[in-house]
């Protein structure tokens, strides 16, 4: 009797008993966070959903708190919109879900994901089915991943989840495997190396807007506002924070577009100024992504990646001659 007691953590350990190996599901770095997950989690494919943000009507959303990657841009008429990245924490419900944008496909593209979204211009979804790395899920012509809530009016109503969205892929013959190239991290500056604050502001457009991050420096992360309020996840009820902010310059020009009024193009491919923000400073950097399909990349003076903080990473991407105070 006594041998069994020891198989679990022969198990455990990966020990051959009998005829059969048993290998522990170890714990590894998240491949867009850092932070330690399953071997099977690491391994799983992401998933990128378009959020809503139309002041007031799309706020709170729900699941921006989950997300491995935000990626925050202009869409039109000022407004702004989400791509969230989904790979180490899985989100119950997500959104207001909003249609997608040529720019927004090509970070998906380098990325690999399963991509949620409802509708887009038409140049997107031209654009979506020559993509080879993106499974496309589109509530227009796919809506059994996706829900409405009657809590909201349409088209600011509509939501979806990790969870239904992979299920959608299986079922469809995709897969849910397949991680992305994974971002450099490293340990968080020590305390006595980090400032006592630091506050970065981005006007995107209007006041409405308008995005402040502020500095906590005991947690090493920051704090975000929109509109001059702290921007909470509606699932939470507390305020979104990052432990990284990347702020990308790029080129905006006008898109032609027949149903959507004030379209705009943002380059994706090249090469273009950003700024990397983390442990309270800022680091000057360049943007690097080689084409659709490519890995987006921030790389220090160098030409070497810079390496981030475990946790989630907002990227803001504005158009050249924004308006961005840091200090």
């Amino acid at each position: 009797m006594r041998r069994y007691l020891f198989l679990p953590v022969l198990i455990a350990l990966g020990i051959a008993v009998g005829a059969t190996v048993y290998v522990l599901n170890r714990q590894v770095p998240g491949p867009l966070t850092g932070e330690s997950v399953s071997q099977d989690v690491a391994n799983r494919r992401p998933v990128a959903v378009i959020l809503d943000n139309f002041s007031p009507d799309a706020r709170p959303q729900s699941g921006l708190a989950q997300a491995s990657l935000v990626f925050e841009t202009l869409a039109e008429g000022g407004i702004t919109r989400f791509m969230a990245v989904y790979l180490e924490r899985d989100a119950p419900m997500i959104g207001p879900v909003r249609s997608a944008r040529l720019y927004f496909n090509s970070w998906a593209a380098g990325l690999g994901v399963i991509f949620g979204h409802d509708g887009g211009n038409v140049d997107a979804l031209q654009e979506l089915p020559t993509l080879s790395t993106v499974f496309n899920v589109d509530a227009d012509r796919t809506p059994g991943p996706f829900w409405r809530i009657a809590a909201r009016a349409a088209p600011h109503n509509e939501y979806t989840s990790t969870g239904r969205l992979r299920s959608y892929v299986q079922l469809h013959g995709g897969s849910v495997t397949g991680a992305p190239p994974a971002l450099p991290h490293k340990d968080d500056a020590p305390l006595s190396q980090r400032p006592a604050s630091f506050h970065l502001a981005i006007q995107f457009s209007y006041g409405d807007y308008d995005v402040s991050w502020t500095y906590d420096r005991a947690s090493n992360s920051y704090a975000r506002a929109m509109g001059g309020a702290p921007h909470v996840d509606a699932a939470t009820g507390r305020q979104l924070t990052a432990k990284n902010v990347v702020v990308m310059v790029t080129d905006e020009s006008p898109a032609s577009d027949p149903f959507t009024p004030g379209a705009i193009h943002l380059r994706t491919e090249g090469t273009g100024a950003a700024t990397v923000y983390e442990d309270g400073k800022a680091i000057a950097a360049t943007w690097s992504k080689p084409s659709v399909g490519g890995t987006l990349q921030w790389l220090n003076a160098s030409g070497a990646p810079i390496p981030l903080n475990r946790g989630t990473t907002w990227v803001e991407v504005v158009p050249g001659g924004t308006q961005v105070t840091a200090g």
